[in-house]
């Protein structure tokens, strides 16, 4: 690692203790990086410099510290960059919107949740003008959505003023901000993912949800990672390309069984998270004895039903979010 490689690496750690402590003096820090002083003295004023950090003026000594000469603290500017992020799903067969605007920590700054009558670019341009008036720190724009972008194209969407539109190219060329788009599902089992730790990474999960309006997607995680494939059509299992065709209808144990099995046959997973509205946890011994009357029951996964999407969902859509942050603040950093 040359000098400027190991710069880098060393206000990361700085920047991470920071963060974890939200306020620390340069000892604190020197302490949980294992940096020397002189070393820890020069990054924090680097972080001071691109406004990473800023030295508090009415810090107290600790107890150690009493009867000498106060450390001073610094504290860790969370609120300099935000995300906001949107989630779109379907609850009791109405379209919603759940928003959230978080900080570099992850916390919450601001959230709401709101029905969508009609999802428009001219709704969604609307929707982000009006936060980002508010929020003028806002740096990205990550949003949910029932979809799958190809080539820069909505090319499979549940809301049909949304289909065939570069949707992404012109929010970012409206708005000036980075706009990411996430499906649903995949967000919704990438969080599901992060409950169960290291245990995913030697799994497969699929997760489905099927709303009461819309035909069903799915997400596929292997050892812990989202697989898309080619286009990111990969778990689109009732793709019809154009949802004007679909007919909604009510959920029976039959059907999910059969989605059960198709996936079993495709994926082989360890479990699967369904997310139903009409199926109860209860109708889980009926649908697993239907699954037998095709498959080996040895072949069948765990079933977790009874989850809530929005849940999983947020998890996922603020992991999103959170790493692209920090990519900002890695990428934006001044050595």
């Amino acid at each position: 690692m040359d000098k400027k490689d190991l710069r880098k690496h060393n206000l990361q750690k700085v920047r991470q203790a920071l963060r974890a402590l939200k306020q620390a003096t340069k000892p604190q820090l020197a302490e949980r990086t294992g940096l020397s002083a002189m070393t820890v003295n020069t990054l924090v004023k680097l972080l001071q410099e691109g406004g990473e950090v800023e030295l508090l003026e009415d810090f107290r000594p600790s107890a150690s510290e009493e009867g000498g000469r106060p450390a001073r603290q610094y504290r860790y500017l969370a609120d300099r960059r935000l995300a906001l992020t949107l989630c779109f799903y379907e609850e009791a067969g109405e379209n919603q919107m759940e928003v959230n605007i978080e900080n570099l920590l992850g916390d919450t700054v601001f959230a709401e949740r709101v029905a969508c009558p009609e999802v428009s670019p001219a709704y969604l341009l609307a929707t982000i003008r009006r936060y980002q008036g508010q929020y003028p720190q806002l740096a990205l724009v990550m949003m949910g959505l029932p979809g799958v972008e190809v080539d820069g194209m909505m090319a499979v969407v549940d809301y049909p003023a949304l289909k065939g539109v570069r949707l992404r190219e012109q929010l970012e060329a409206s708005t000036g901000l980075p706009v990411c788009l996430v499906n649903d599902i995949n967000a919704a089992v990438s969080g599901y993912g992060m409950t169960l730790g290291q245990a995913a990474r030697q799994e497969t999960v699929v997760g489905i949800y099927w709303p009461r309006n819309y035909p069903p997607g799915a997400g596929i995680l292997l050892n812990g990672e989202l697989y898309k494939g080619r286009d990111g059509l990969a778990g689109e299992i009732s793709c019809l390309f154009d949802r004007g065709q679909y007919q909604p209808a009510a959920i029976s144990a039959a059907q999910v069984a059969e989605k059960i099995v198709s996936f079993v046959r495709f994926w082989n997973p360890h479990g699967m998270v369904l997310y139903l509205e009409g199926i109860a946890p209860e109708q889980e011994a009926e649908i697993r004895k239907l699954c037998v009357a095709s498959l080996p029951e040895r072949f069948l996964p765990e079933l977790i039903l009874g989850r809530q999407l929005r849940e999983d969902y947020r998890r996922g859509i603020h992991a999103l979010a959170g790493a692209y942050l920090e990519k900002c603040e890695r990428n934006g950093a001044k050595v």
